[in-house]
């Protein structure tokens, strides 16, 4: 197993209050070099981020947040290592899947900050695509 796997399958911490999670942001925003951005959505970065886009990048995903997970408490975003963290996971507030977290393939966070260079999760741990019959095609099933 890469470390990239091994750290994006190892312990982290869920960071609940808003405050906690603008704090961690707001450390991001100040120690911004040397980090991997992997917006799954996206191709693999293959280079660290330079400064300025990841700020900039940091406070649009902070917009996000605000706007658009309108819940008392934050918990879509995790950390490794709350006060000197490397590798943070951020879910997007309408990419949540299933909250009871028993669907056979959980939702990957949209953005992967990491110190690491990253490795392919989507095709590691998304779901299976199926290839769909004549009519499936068609009438959804």
């Amino acid at each position: 197993m890469s470390d990239y796997i091994h750290e994006f399958q190892g312990r982290f911490i869920g960071i609940m209050q808003w405050d906690d999670c603008y704090a961690l942001l707001e450390k991001l925003i100040d120690q911004p070099d040397d980090w991997y951005l992997y917006d799954t959505l996206k191709e693999i970065p293959a280079s660290t981020t330079n400064a300025e886009i990841f700020i900039n990048r940091i406070n649009e995903i902070k917009t996000i947040l605000s706007e658009k997970h309108q819940e008392r408490f934050c918990g879509i975003v995790y950390a490794n290592d709350l006060e000197s963290p490397s590798f943070v996971k951020i879910f997007h507030p309408k990419n949540l899947g299933k909250s009871c977290g028993s669907s056979e393939h959980p939702p990957i966070p949209q953005w992967l900050l990491s110190k690491t260079k990253p490795e392919d999760v989507v095709a590691k741990f998304g779901p299976t695509v199926k290839e769909k019959g004549f009519i499936s095609k068609f009438l959804n099933f």
